[in-house]
């Protein structure tokens, strides 16, 4: 079953010559039509009226009644189209019919579907399958790079989603390959920019600075008799307060025997500083700044005397502690 639009109009026999700008503006027309939800085809036709008068007939074909009055109801459609052009039509032979047409059954059981389970099932799945590699993409490239930095290409990307926000949103008739060209751009770059920061981040937590490996190989704990030694479950600290001597430099050997990514962060005399995440190399900070499941690292200090507190960098409501420098 389809539902079919037709208007009927005749133009004058004295201004069949200017009847041109009517028939391009009819077929331009087709492409916006064509855009519409529900659209099956558009055909134009003329033919010479016995009084010698220029018949003219637009057909518009569509899947269902509720689109074909939303084609008719639209600001420009072929009825509005030929309406403009009163001066070279005969007065009151302008005529719109609706009706169904039968035999229509198998072109209509595509786009019938299309409607009924694209927009219900595929467009929402689309945008989470989307929304997800956008999170993840982003929350890697953003933790690879330094605070400034991540700043900057937060406001980068936020002009660009802006900016095509308006584009499409001023131009509701895009084609649709920009609209496929953008997700594909887009899931390229989040995917390529996450795989990168991904390797960069795994480069960081097993070489300090200088590249020389700080962190022993998963399952390996340090052996050093005597040793202060922090161990870190999900999500604690084993030793909530240590006591160390001051004035001279102490290594802390830190455990993470948890299945979560952890890390100390020992406050300085003005707090955690900069952001305060832990970068290499940084002072106060676990080397490597992020111990994964089964490893170990290390954590040098030389502070006066004093207490300072510490805490993890990825848990820090759950995991601190207080340092005591005597």
């Amino acid at each position: 079953m389809e539902y079919v639009q037709t208007v009927l109009a005749q133009v004058a026999a004295t201004r069949v010559a200017d009847a041109d700008k009517l028939f391009s503006e009819l077929e331009s027309h087709r492409a916006i039509a064509s855009t519409m939800r529900g659209f099956q085809g558009m055909r134009v036709s003329r033919t010479a009226h016995p009084e010698g008068n220029l018949q003219v007939v637009v057909e518009t074909r569509w899947s269902n009644n509720n689109n074909m009055v939303d084609y008719s109801s639209a600001t420009e459609n072929a009825q509005t189209i030929i309406e403009k052009h009163q001066d070279i039509l005969v007065p009151g032979s302008i005529e719109t019919h609706r009706l169904q047409s039968e035999g229509g059954e198998v072109a209509e059981s595509a786009p019938h579907f299309y409607d009924r389970l694209a927009l219900a099932l595929f467009v929402p799945l689309g945008v989470l399958a989307f929304t997800l590699v956008a999170v993840y993409g982003l929350s890697r490239i953003y933790l690879a790079l330094p605070t400034a930095g991540a700043s900057i290409m937060a406001i980068v990307v936020a002009v660009i989603i802006l900016g095509l926000s308006f584009y499409f949103v001023s131009n509701p008739k895009a084609p649709r390959w920009q609209w496929i060209g953008v997700a594909v751009i887009g899931v390229a770059a989040l995917g390529i920019g996450g795989t990168v920061a991904g390797i960069v981040d795994e480069n960081e937590d097993h070489h300090a600075e200088g590249g020389e490996p700080t962190a022993p190989p998963a399952n390996e704990t340090p052996t050093t008799p005597g040793a202060t030694v922090i161990v870190m479950t999900d999500n604690a600290f084993e030793q909530t307060t240590l006591t160390i001597p001051g004035g001279a430099e102490t290594v802390i050997e830190v455990q993470n025997e948890g299945a979560a990514i952890h890390n100390v962060h020992v406050a300085g005399p003005d707090g955690f500083g900069g952001d305060g995440v832990c970068r290499a190399g940084a002072p106060g900070c676990s080397a490597p700044p992020s111990i994964r499941a089964g490893q170990a690292g290390t954590i040098t200090l030389n502070l006066p005397p004093g207490t300072y507190d510490y805490r993890c960098d990825f848990h820090i409501a759950e995991m601190t502690g207080v340092l005591t420098v005597q």
